[in-house]
């Protein structure tokens, strides 16, 4: 576990988001988002072509689903969390990390790829089985590679539309229970472990976002073709029915509304992810061989195509893009 922390740290430092927040349209149509990947979330809507909200990638810990079909629990992926089931339910026993594996959620946003997994048995719905196991959260690191540390916990039950879990720090200093009532406009309810258990409304309701840009662990192979966690900074897709694909062989310029019958659109939450821009000599570069095509929730077709990653001050992590929905293009 020590090498997977030195590891992680490692790879952190050398690797490699209310009302409507309007985006920065220039004289040729290119919007600038105007908050960086590397300090938030920023939560974009296509409809309106705006940003709809934004907030620290530090907000928020975990995410109880809540508009969906299941009773999932997702790490923030933005912090570089992962977790591990002890197999144990003695809480007060467990003062260090005795799990024998971490792992991260899966950056494609499938829910049976996250660390807390089953958590509970609701094969029979009127009879959920929860064996109260106690679970490892790394809290991932800040910006800089240091450690927010770890906690403890166990998700005691889900009744009447509300989890119930407890937790501490991993010496067992700071214990709480807490519950958290699900909010059904967000396919997501997030919490924080701060002050003793909080809720924080941060990802828009479901029908106001498209587009989450962000920080977010992903797996990815280095020279030896070793799987390794990575930190990126791309773009999540709303899972609640937003879907996109790629193009490196057609212009964008030319592909009109009557071309997508031609691509297989993916459910993917990273389908879009960070491959639009490439990294080297110490600089960020976009990669102008690409750009996405996307369907938002309400089946409306956009194409959008990266032109940069760094404000006019010269800092990274402010990307800009051209997007056109395709209703209106000319064939």
């Amino acid at each position: 576990m020590r090498f997977l922390t030195i590891l992680v740290s490692l790879l952190v430092l050398t690797g490699c988001f209310r009302e409507d927040f309007p985006v920065v349209p220039s004289a040729v149509e290119i919007v600038e988002i105007p908050y960086s990947m590397y300090d938030y979330q920023i939560w974009y809507s296509l409809q309106n072509n705006s940003v709809t909200s934004y907030n620290s990638f530090t907000d928020w810990d975990l995410g109880f689903e809540s508009n969906g079909p299941g009773h999932h629990i997702i790490l923030n992926s933005s912090r570089f969390m992962h977790a591990g089931n002890t197999g144990s339910t003695d809480f007060t026993g467990i003062t260090s990390n005795v799990c024998d594996t971490m792992i991260f959620d899966d950056s494609s946003g499938d829910l049976n790829k996250t660390a807390i997994g089953n958590w509970a048995d609701f094969a029979n719905p009127a009879l959920p089985v929860f064996p109260k196991k106690v679970y490892i959260i790394d809290l991932g690191l800040d910006n800089n590679g240091i450690p927010y540390g770890l906690k403890k916990v166990v998700f005691d039950h889900f009744e009447n539309n509300i989890y119930s879990i407890r937790f501490s720090n991993i010496d067992g200093s700071e214990e709480h229970n807490f519950q958290i009532p699900i909010d059904n406009k967000r396919r997501f309810t997030l919490f924080s472990f701060s002050n003793g258990g909080i809720t924080v409304p941060v990802q828009p309701e479901d029908s106001e976002w498209d587009l989450c840009f962000t920080q977010y662990s992903t797996i990815l192979f280095d020279n030896n073709n070793v799987a390794t966690p990575y930190l990126v900074r791309g773009v999540y897709l709303n899972p609640m029915g937003t879907t996109a694909v790629s193009d490196t062989i057609n212009s964008y310029s030319g592909t009109t509304i009557s071309d997508v019958s031609n691509y297989t659109f993916s459910h993917a939450q990273d389908a879009i992810g960070y491959l639009w821009k490439d990294y080297k000599n110490d600089s960020y570069k976009i990669n102008p061989k690409i750009f996405y095509l996307i369907k938002d929730q309400r089946g409306v077709y956009y194409k959008l195509k990266f032109t940069g990653f760094y404000s006019t001050s010269g800092a990274r992590g402010y990307p800009s893009f051209q997007v056109a929905n395709l209703s209106n293009s000319i064939p």
